[in-house]
């Protein structure tokens, strides 16, 4: 949208504008209108103004004149009507500093405003066809600061709204706004974004091309109109026009009083009239604590999320039946997470439980605003803890429910990684799993009981979605893709058919199972009785519907509304990304906290080492005995035994802190393929085979939708077919794969994906790769390990092949050691765990995987090399830079062939070692033929 008038800078001052304004100060009787910010290092000087409203549009068209046609910066606001002026909105947005662009775009605003015309469409009355503009403001860029980026958004909706219903509807929008905008990676909470101030009318609204000092200001972004019939606001359509801001400069204004009516329904009429008790005429909250008793009415503080009003256990009983009650079929999770918090055992509210709690705090704030009440409720149990105790033992109501409803709005509720009500239900199951079976029952009773009413595929769709939520996920609705969760990880399986199949054998079961439950009890009655031929009617009816669960159309459409209803669109992006987390087959390793525990749904592991973790008091003696052995012998230093099983250690934990390439290299029979058979029995599904290809491919193929790149995600220990002679590492891919940047790829009839590598790299070759390049940011990731031993049917026997003064290491060969490792793999595993636990995946370093690696990096620097054969000390010779190209090309193609690096390099590298050239590199000469055997 084009704007007409634009202020931009100028040194221009408007006398009359500033004249007309300082003839009208506030003060003496005359109440503030309007105030001129200021700023002393900026010489703005604030001011205090009275205009009055006979004098408004003099003032709109002064100011008018001042900003948008004589372009001077302006800083004013003006104090906010309280009963006929717009709805106004504030959103304020603030990220991390590492956004540095608009996180929204005009998608977001249109679903905000749809979402506020639903909400005063809900409160208000309007007449029919009343045509609404809606003018949404912003300002050209975000806010860059040291310590966060911040961006908003202002909105005027064109209507007269009382501050109290402002009030109310900001209070749903914090409830709500999350679901539209879920994916926005703010660092404020949804009661932060939504301005409160600006909704009750307690802070001045910037007048419409003002600015606060040393910012940009808010200016028209979108201009739409929407029209009420029926009851409801339509669609906002978007004006394409130019916008005319000297024709909308009164309606832009927080003091106009000349937009449509609007009245209160009489369904909202007793909760607006307690938020209209609660402001005073400047439209501040009254800070008297002796209020209405209705003040306090379940429906208003329920409806206003002021839950530190909450005085007693009955007042909070009142409000969590009229959430329950309220709560519709569609969203049961509320009523049903309530049930399943309270079925937590008293390790989750008791004296010590604080770890416990907290959690069950986070994981209600995530599931709804309003699910502070149940955290409450648990918290209030006998025997709750000690810190939420007055002094007669129990619940301090009259100070705890202030303190924890403070720690309420502190909660980051946008974190991907946190908590829901998944978790609440896995450790009510874990925990209490009677109570569990109780709840789990009764929800599905409710389920049940709607497809007696109304028997649809989607109806039916829900009865099996809360009998299996907890164990089957749809991640694709496309592709048809789905998970089960079993054995502490979530398996892939083909289009839901283990799910499909529990249709007609346990959700089948469900019904039949009321059906003799209810034949039972017909059995015991009179058919005379009331209630005997409504029963007979729901049994014919849940007969039916088992019937039908067993018919393949039936099912197939079930499944079909099934994927909405099982969909979690953030579910594969999840998947194995904690990189502090090891799945066995008999629970998870959290490296994090330092334990072993059962897994959990919500840890989102999909790969499993496929062996059982066993505890140090379990270990098999002889098993570690000779593990250590034949780590010993693969590693006769102590320094590179000591490197390469913290090395190995550090695999099991998905971070990158190394950020290393490691080599393991040595001419044959020197155990690295029995090392990494041995790792591969360890790791399961986190060992992966890549090709060489990875690394030494072009950039553009980086990425490619194949794969082998998507089965690397969560992968720990990534090992490289072994090149061939000649290849050639890319060293910007090669750093971005150690260094963890994101990868992406995309599998065969799937999604592509972006994820951050969790693998340590490494590669056993005989043969090393080609590396051109010479800086420290390639070179300080390579590490080369000597796998230094020989094992020999009959060591130290065979001078000829294997001297012993080259191969000092030899040991005899075990041609069945393999055999071994289906025992050793548990035992090992469990040592690197303990190691891992120390270091933490911190590697250190030592001399003689440095050493080689130096060697290495010698041996691929061709300028060194040239260097050295070829240029030697001589006091008062000078090498020019046409004759130095020339004997360098000469010597480049005899030893390595066509393709000479450019002359930059090679110059360059002379600087570095003779001074900068002036006139030639001074005391040195180039070294021919018949000199270099001289000099060598």
């Amino acid at each position: 949208m084009g704007l007409l008038y634009q202020p931009t800078m100028s040194n221009q001052k408007s006398s009359l504008f500033d004249s007309f304004i300082r003839s009208r100060p506030a003060g003496n009787g005359r109440p503030s209108t309007h105030t001129r910010i200021g700023d002393r290092d900026l010489k703005i000087y604030g001011g205090n103004y009275h205009i009055p409203d006979s004098d408004n549009e003099q003032f709109l068209q002064l100011y008018f004149d001042h900003v948008f046609k004589d372009a001077n910066y302006e800083y004013m606001t003006e104090k906010q009507l309280v009963e006929n002026g717009p709805m106004l909105v504030d959103i304020d947005l603030q990220y991390g500093t590492d956004v540095t662009e608009r996180k929204h775009n005009s998608d977001y605003i249109l679903d905000l405003v749809a979402l506020y015309l639903d909400k005063l469409g809900a409160y208000l009355d309007v007449e029919n066809n009343t045509v609404m503009n809606i003018f949404v403001l912003e300002k050209k860029n975000v806010n860059k600061l040291t310590d966060k980026t911040k961006d908003g958004i202002h909105i005027i909706f064109g209507l007269q709204v009382h501050k109290a219903v402002q009030v109310m509807i900001r209070n749903d929008m914090v409830s709500e706004i999350a679901s539209i905008w879920d994916d926005l990676p703010i660092t404020n909470t949804w009661d932060q974004v939504v301005d409160e101030g600006v909704s009750k009318g307690h802070v001045n609204w910037q007048l419409y091309g003002s600015r606060k000092p040393g910012h940009e200001a808010y200016l028209i972004s979108t201009h739409y109109t929407s029209i009420y019939n029926g009851g409801e606001w339509g669609h906002p359509n978007q004006e394409d026009c130019m916008f005319d801001t000297s024709r909308f400069i009164g309606q832009l204004s927080a003091r106009y009083a000349g937009h449509p009516e609007s009245k209160i329904k009489e369904t909202h009429k007793t909760c607006f009239d307690q938020e209209v008790a609660s402001l005073d005429k400047r439209g501040r909250r009254k800070t008297s604590t002796g209020g209405s008793k209705d003040l306090n009415n379940a429906s208003v503080i329920l409806a206003t999320g002021r839950f530190d009003r909450i005085k007693n256990e009955e007042m909070l009983d009142d409000i969590i039946t009229c959430l329950t009650e309220q709560t519709s079929a569609v969203d049961y999770r509320v009523r049903e997470t309530h049930e399943f918090t309270m079925g937590l055992p008293a390790d989750y509210y008791g004296p010590g439980s604080y770890n416990k709690w907290i959690r069950v705090g986070w994981a209600l704030a995530n599931t709804s605003p309003k699910m502070f009440v149940t955290w409450l409720k648990l918290s209030c149990q006998e025997g709750c803890r000690s810190t939420l105790r007055g002094h007669n033992g129990k619940f301090d109501w009259k100070n705890s429910v202030q303190e924890m409803f403070d720690l309420w709005k502190q909660f980051d509720c946008h974190n991907p990684d946190g908590l829901s009500h998944r978790s609440i239900m896995y450790w009510c199951k874990r925990d209490n799993f009677e109570k569990y079976e109780d709840i789990r029952k009764s929800t599905i009773d409710y389920f049940i009981d709607q497809t007696v009413i109304d028997k649809t595929e989607f109806d039916l769709a829900s009865v099996l979605f809360n009998i299996f939520k907890d164990r089957f996920v749809c991640v694709s609705i496309k592709n048809n893709c789905w998970y089960e969760y079993k054995n502490h990880r979530w398996f892939e399986i083909d289009s839901g058919t283990t799910l499909r199949l529990c249709i007609s054998k346990e959700m089948h079961h469900e019904y039949l199972t009321r059906i003799h439950n209810l034949t039972t009890l017909m059995q015991t009655m009179e058919q005379s009785d009331g209630q005997y031929e409504a029963m007979r009617k729901k049994t014919s009816t849940l007969a039916s519907i088992a019937v039908d669960l067993k018919k393949t159309v039936w099912k197939n459409n079930i499944m079909r509304e099934a994927r909405e209803l099982f969909y979690d669109k953030d579910f594969f992006t999840k998947l194995d990304e904690n990189p502090y987390l090891l799945c066995f087959s008999n629970g998870v390793i959290d490296f994090k906290r330092k334990l072993f525990r059962p897994g959990q749904p919500d840890d989102y592991l999909s790969k499993c080492t496929n062996i059982e973790y066993l505890k140090p008091t379990s270990y098999h003696d002889e098993s570690k005995k000779q593990i250590n052995t034949f780590l010993d012998q693969l590693f006769p230093s102590k320094e590179l035994r000591r490197y390469m099983f913290d090395h190995l250690a550090s695999v099991l934990i998905g971070t990158l802190d190394n950020q290393t390439f490691n080599i393991y290299t040595g001419s044959g029979r020197n155990g690295k393929s029995c090392l990494v058979d041995l790792m591969s029995k360890v790791l399961g599904d986190y060992k992966g085979t890549v090709p060489s290809t990875l690394i030494t491919q072009k950039r553009a193929s980086i990425g490619s939708t194949s794969s082998e790149v998507v089965q690397l995600m969560g992968t720990r220990y990534a090992v490289m077919q072994e090149p061939s002679k000649g290849d050639k590492i890319n060293e910007g891919i090669m750093k971005e794969i150690t260094g963890g940047d994101p990868i992406q790829g995309r599998a065969l009839f799937k999604d592509t994906v972006t994820f951050i590598p969790q693998f340590k790299l490494v590669v056993t070759t005989n043969v090393l790769f080609d590396i051109k390049s010479n800086d420290d940011g390639t070179w300080r990731r390579i590490r080369v390990c000597d796998f230094e031993s020989k094992f020999l049917e009959k060591p130290y026997e065979d001078d000829f092949h294997f001297p012993k003064d080259q191969f000092p290491y030899q040991f005899p060969l075990d041609k069945k050691l393999d055999e071994n490792f289906d025992e050793w793999a548990p035992v090992f595993a469990a040592m690197l765990v303990a190691r891992a636990f120390e270091t933490q995946g911190n590697v250190q370093d030592c001399p003689a995987v440095l050493e080689s690696s130096s060697e290495y990096r010698e041996g691929q620097d061709y300028l060194a090399e040239f260097v050295k054969e070829k240029v030697a000390k001589s006091d008062g010779d000078k090498i020019k830079k046409q004759e130095v190209m020339h004997t360098f090309r000469e010597w480049y193609q005899t030893n390595y062939g066509r393709n000479v690096p450019k002359s930059r390099e090679l110059y360059e590298y002379l600087d570095r070692r003779h001074g900068r050239y002036k006139n030639g590199w001074h005391n040195v000469k180039l070294l021919y033929d018949d000199e270099e055997e001289e000099y060598n």
